[in-house]
């Protein structure tokens, strides 16, 4: 793969410029599923493409004639009625059942859509083809193991190769996400931090691993209505007493910083609402640190920064996310190298679409 990377950004054909063919070929452009990734995707649709979602569908019934995102929600049955005028773009993570199904109903063109490459498209667009190869073969000489080299060349085939099949994502899907089995090992007194602690979802994974055995966790969610239900959940854990929550934003400055809200994921640095980030060597000032999981919608290497001290003081484990940006995919990595030259890198991913893919750092000593 890493000869090929050069051959890819080569001849690397627009991801933007693909989509909005497909919207001019159709009189109706359709989102098939009104669930989390539909909510998630709109704005960047909005933000990209010159052309509106016409319809969106849903196999709940519950959902059909409501508006979502200002779309109007109709039934499969009312959606086979104009068929033949409609590219329809599946919002589903499982969506093998309703490609099958919408074959097998005669539609004639039934895609995935990727968020993150509508952005990464014109990314591509601005930057050298020589300085980016360059940087992802750096970075895949990172990491560790054959199963991380086959992930990375995976995302390289479908967001700069253009790759169309639609099992290359679930063929490098794994699950336990942050807690993979034989990678990440949890000792008993371990000090977690979740920065971009959302609902308490990942709290609950980690309690969960850890079997519930750990000295202390800090949970940081920027969102008033995430951080609530945050609380809530953290109150409900076991050992509840050793979790501390933090309604803030981690960052390189302690500032005031805009964000925008999000029923899933929080943008800092973009929308009208404001909000306190500060960063994490000076909210935690020495104490101790042993694993810190980021997911914080491409503020991840803001966040490294404003933790440089506290990571290569401790040498904690890291489980950073690197999918909310293509450059991501290289200048994480390689940041982290800088800030912990021993430790050993591996990627995973974990679902079927283009979310959650992350970085793991495992200090030397634990044996894979």
């Amino acid at each position: 793969m890493p000869d090929e990377i050069f051959e890819l950004l080569e001849n690397r054909k627009s991801y933007k410029k693909k989509i909005k063919g497909l919207t001019e070929k159709y009189k109706y452009v359709v989102f098939y599923g009104c669930g989390t990734i539909y909510d998630n995707i709109v704005d960047k649709w909005l933000e990209h493409m010159d052309r509106p979602i016409d319809y969106c569908c849903d196999s709940d019934p519950k959902k059909w004639g409501k508006y979502f995102n200002g779309v109007v929600c109709l039934s499969p049955e009312e959606l086979k009625n104009i068929k033949s005028d409609c590219v329809v773009f599946v919002t589903i993570s499982f969506f093998s059942p309703i490609f099958n199904y919408l074959r097998s109903a005669g539609f004639p063109s039934i895609n995935l859509i990727y968020k993150y490459d509508l952005v990464a498209s014109a990314f591509l667009d601005e930057h050298d083809n020589e300085i980016v190869g360059n940087q992802l073969k750096s970075a895949r000489r990172l990491f560790s193991d054959a199963r991380s080299h086959q992930v990375f060349d995976t995302i390289v085939k479908r967001a700069i190769g253009g790759g169309e099949d639609i099992n290359l994502m679930p063929s490098i899907c794994e699950p336990n996400q942050y807690f993979v089995p034989n990678l990440m090992p949890l000792s008993d007194d371990e000090c977690y931090v979740d920065i971009g602690a959302y609902d308490g979802d990942t709290l609950r994974h980690f309690t969960s691993a850890s079997q519930g055995k750990f000295e202390k966790i800090h949970a940081f969610e920027i969102d008033p209505d995430n951080y609530r239900q945050l609380a809530k959940s953290a109150s409900d854990l076991p050992n509840s007493d050793r979790i501390h929550t933090h309604n803030l934003g981690i960052w390189d400055t302690e500032c005031d910083i805009n964000f925008s809200e999000g029923k899933s994921d929080t943008t800092i640095g973009y929308g009208k609402k404001i909000a306190h980030v500060v960063p994490l060597d000076s909210i935690l000032a020495g104490q101790k640190v042993t694993l810190i999981k980021m997911d914080i919608e491409g503020a991840e290497l803001h966040a490294l920064s404003g933790a440089q001290n506290t990571i290569r003081k401790q040498n904690p484990k890291l489980a950073i996310c690197v999918y909310h940006h293509i450059s991501h995919l290289w200048k994480i990595p390689l940041y982290i190298r800088e800030l912990l030259p021993d430790h050993k890198l591996y990627l995973r991913h974990h679902t079927n679409l283009e979310y959650e893919t992350v970085c793991y750092a495992i200090p030397p000593e634990h044996k894979q």
